[in-house]
């Protein structure tokens, strides 16, 4: 089994999704925080695919709790692959917080970037670097270093669309 994971905060994202759950029909999808849960499922479920294959987390507030809130639920399914989806300016970070947060894990991470954003200046090194470092923290002791306000500026949306996931019926992990 293979595991297709997309990182919020760019709806545009879900078409690379898509595009890779047209490719690889088995893979289990999971959407990690990713913006209005009815937009989400019904573009997932236009496409086609089944709530059996995917799954939407409303566990993390930035790009290194993308990937620590929902490994757990990752390795679970006993992935051989992980494709992570986000646009092409951001894969860089997100790539250097996967390599982290699966070290040692025999998961293959597969970049998998949303090429149709709108032309981007690149991502700042310091925040490569400052997650990269957040990261290996986190798999090296546990200890999660982050931004209260980012978290508290965040959670409560995310919250509200968990509840409201949950009470349309949405697959929510």
């Amino acid at each position: 089994m293979d595991i297709i994971l997309e990182l919020g905060g760019n709806a545009a994202r879900l078409y690379k999704v898509l595009e890779l759950a047209s490719e690889y029909p088995e893979a289990k999808i999971i959407i990690s925080s990713e913006g209005s849960p009815d937009h989400v499922v019904g573009l997932l479920r236009g496409a086609g695919i089944n709530d059996e294959r995917f799954l939407l987390d409303f566990k993390a507030w930035d790009t290194v709790t993308n990937f620590t809130e929902t490994v757990k639920l990752v390795k679970s399914f006993k992935p051989k692959n992980l494709y992570v989806v986000t646009d092409q300016f951001h894969m860089k970070r997100a790539m250097a917080i996967a390599t982290a947060v699966y070290f040692l894990s025999g998961i293959k991470i597969i970049p998998s970037p949303y090429m149709g954003s709108e032309p981007h200046d690149p991502e700042d090194p310091k925040y490569v670097r400052d997650d990269r470092f957040r990261a290996w923290l986190w798999r090296l002791t546990g200890y999660l270093k982050y931004y209260p306000d980012v978290k508290a500026a965040r959670m409560p949306q995310l919250e509200a669309d968990e509840r409201h996931s949950k009470e349309a019926g949405y697959p929510v992990s």
